[in-house]
């Protein structure tokens, strides 16, 4: 058990601790009367908010989630009575 899990700790932080790479986007342009030239330009990214209303959800997700509160409620519930019941 021990060496599983010291072998799937030293592959996450093999993962977690390897440089990520940038990938830029070369642009090559021909120069009239001359060769090739090249050069390299990366997107400089902007993350930009959007907009969202419940119509835009799933109503399956919406009704699962329901059903997932509403079972939860119910366990904790006859839990919390069950162990009162116990005490009187």
């Amino acid at each position: 058990m021990l060496k599983k899990t010291l072998i799937v700790l030293a592959i996450t932080a093999a993962a977690v601790l390897t440089p990520q790479t940038v990938y830029a986007q070369q642009n090559c342009v021909t120069v009239y009367g001359g060769g090739v030239v090249c050069g390299a330009e990366t997107e400089e990214i902007v993350h930009k908010p959007v907009e969202t209303d419940l119509g835009d959800v799933n109503p399956f997700v919406l009704a699962g989630a329901a059903f997932a509160a509403a079972g939860s409620l119910f366990i904790i519930s006859k839990r919390i009575s069950t162990r009162l019941s116990i005490i009187e």
